[in-house]
C-alpha cells in the first residue's frame, strides 16, 4: 500500500471509530448523567459534570503529549478501554469516590478522540482535502451521538419496563415523575440505567477493531515531538488577538459548562419523561449536522467574526426560552424543543471558524502550543463552572434554570468583547494582513 492510500485509508478508520465514539459520547453525557442522577448518592457527582468534563479534557491533552513516544494507534485505542473500564467500574460499586473517579474515566475516554483529532487528521490529510475529511469526520461523530442519546433513552425506558413487569408506554408515563418514585421503582430505575451503560460497553469494543487496522509508521507521529518543541516560545504569546481569543474560549466554554451537561437533568425536573428527553437532546444534535453543513454559506453571507459572535448573541433568546419552558404549559415540550434545537444550531455552526480562526493569529510552527494553551483555558473553564454550579447556582431555588441566564450574560460578554476586537482585521480574509499576522 502506497503512502497515498494508507493515509486515506487511515483517516477512515479514524472516522469509523469516532463515529463509534459518538455514540459513547451521547450515551456519557445523557445515559451516565442520569444514572448518577437517579441516585441520592450519587447526586453530587451528577451536579459536578462540569468538573469531570474539565477533567477528560486534561486527561486528552495529557494523553495527547504521549504520542511521540507511543505513536498515534495505542493512545486511541487507550479510549474505548478507558470507557469499558469505567463504565465496569461506575455500574459495580458503591463507593462514591471509585465512581467519581471512574465517571472521570469514562469522560476521559471520550474526550481523548476530540484532543487528537487535529494532530491525527493533519498528519494523514493534505490541504487540498483537509477541510473536506474534518468535516467528514464532525457530522459523522455528531450522527453517532444522536444515536446514543436517542437509543439511551428507549433503552432504559424498556429495562425498567423489563424489570416491573409491566408494558413499556407505562413505564416511559412513570419517567415524567422520577422524583416520585418508590425504593422498588428507583431501584428498578436505576437498575435500567446499569442495564443500557453494560450494553454500551459492546459498542466499545466494537470501536477497538477500526483502529486495530490503523497502518502506522513510526514517521507519522515522531514530527509531533519536533514541532511541539519548535513551537514553545510563550513570549511571542503576549499578543492581544491571541490573548483575547483565549479569553474568549475560556467564556464560551464556562457558559456552555452551566448547562449543556445537565441538560438531562434539568428536563427530567421539568416533568418531562425519559424517552422524550432523549428523543429532543437527540434532536439538537441533528441541528449541530445541519447547522455545521451550512456553516461555509453563513460565514460567506456575514463573515467569520460575526457568525462566531454573532450567532452566539442569536442563541441567548432561545435559552431563556428552555429555562422558563413551564411557562409555556401544554406547549413546554414543544417550546423547549425547538429552543434546544436552534440553541444548538446557532452555537455549532461557527464551530468550524472556532477551530480556523484562531490558527491566523500564529505560524504554523505555533498552532499545536496555541492550540494546547486554549485547551488547557477551556478544562479549566469546564473546572469553574462546575465548582461555581454545584457550589452556588444549583443550589438556589430552580438553580438548573437560573445557569441559562448566567449563561447568557458570559455569551453577551464574549460576544460583544470578540467583534469589538476582531471584526475590522479578521471578519473578512485577507491574503496580505493574514501574511502579516503572523505574529510567533
Amino acid at each position: 500500500m502506497n503512502d497515498e492510500k494508507r493515509s486515506k485509508f487511515n483517516s477512515w478508520m479514524f472516522i469509523i471509530a469516532y463515529a463509534f465514539l459518538g455514540i459513547l459520547s451521547g450515551v456519557t453525557l445523557d445515559t451516565m448523567v442520569t444514572f448518577l442522577d437517579a441516585s441520592q448518592v450519587t447526586k453530587g457527582i451528577a451536579a459536578s459534570m462540569s468538573i469531570i468534563m474539565g477533567v477528560g479534557f486534561c486527561g486528552g491533552a495529557a494523553l495527547l503529549l504521549l504520542v511521540p513516544k507511543l505513536g498515534y494507534k495505542k493512545i486511541l485505542m487507550m479510549s474505548p478501554i478507558a470507557f469499558i473500564l469505567g463504565i465496569l467500574a461506575l455500574t459495580r460499586s458503591k463507593s462514591v469516590i471509585i465512581v467519581a473517579i471512574a465517571a472521570s474515566v469514562v469522560m476521559i475516554g471520550v474526550c481523548m478522540f476530540d484532543a487528537i483529532l487535529s494532530p491525527y487528521l493533519s498528519c494523514y490529510t493534505e490541504e487540498k482535502n483537509r477541510e473536506k475529511v474534518f468535516s467528514t469526520t464532525l457530522w459523522t461523530n455528531i450522527v453517532g451521538m444522536i444515536i446514543g442519546t436517542w437509543s439511551g433513552g428507549k433503552l432504559i425506558a424498556y429495562r425498567f419496563a423489563s424489570r416491573l413487569g409491566i408494558k413499556y408506554t407505562l413505564a416511559k408515563e412513570l419517567t415524567e415523575k422520577v422524583e416520585q418514585f418508590d425504593p422498588i421503582k428507583i431501584q428498578a430505575y436505576v437498575g435500567a440505567h446499569r442495564d443500557a451503560l453494560l450494553i454500551y460497553t459492546i459498542v466499545a469494543a466494537a470501536s477497538l477493531i477500526p483502529i486495530i487496522f490503523i497502518k502506522q509508521l513510526p514517521s507519522d507521529y515522531k514530527g509531533v515531538k519536533k514541532e511541539k518543541k519548535e513551537a514553545l516560545n510563550w513570549n511571542a504569546f503576549f499578543n492581544k488577538y491571541i490573548i483575547i481569543f483565549i479569553v474568549f474560549s475560556f467564556l464560551i466554554r464556562l457558559g456552555a459548562g452551566l448547562i449543556t451537561p445537565y441538560f438531562s437533568i434539568f428536563l427530567s425536573r421539568m416533568g418531562i419523561d425519559r424517552a422524550t428527553i432523549s428523543s429532543l437532546i437527540s434532536y439538537q444534535y441533528l441541528a449541530m449536522v445541519g447547522f455545521i453543513i451550512i456553516s461555509p454559506w453563513i460565514v460567506k453571507k456575514i463573515g467569520r467574526v460575526t457568525t462566531l459572535g454573532g450567532l452566539a448573541l442569536f442563541s441567548i433568546p432561545f435559552m431563556l426560552i428552555i429555562a422558563n419552558g413551564q411557562a409555556f404549559g401544554s406547549y413546554m415540550i414543544f417550546a423547549v424543543g425547538i429552543s434546544l434545537f436552534l440553541r444548538s444550531g446557532f452555537m455549532n455552526a461557527s464551530q468550524p471558524v472556532q477551530q480556523a480562526l484562531p490558527m491566523e493569529f500564529v505560524s504554523k510552527e505555533a498552532r499545536p502550543a496555541y492550540n494546547a494553551v486554549i485547551y488547557i483555558a477551556q478544562a479549566a473553564a469546564q473546572f469553574i463552572a462546575g465548582f461555581v454550579g454545584k457550589e452556588v447556582i444549583f443550589k438556589l431555588p430552580n438553580g438548573y434554570g437560573k445557569a441559562y441566564y448566567v449563561t447568557a450574560v458570559i455569551y453577551v460578554i464574549a460576544s460583544v468583547m470578540l467583534m469589538v476586537v476582531y471584526t475590522k482585521k479578521y471578519n473578512r480574509p485577507n491574503k496580505s494582513e493574514h501574511e502579516n499576522s503572523k505574529v510567533v
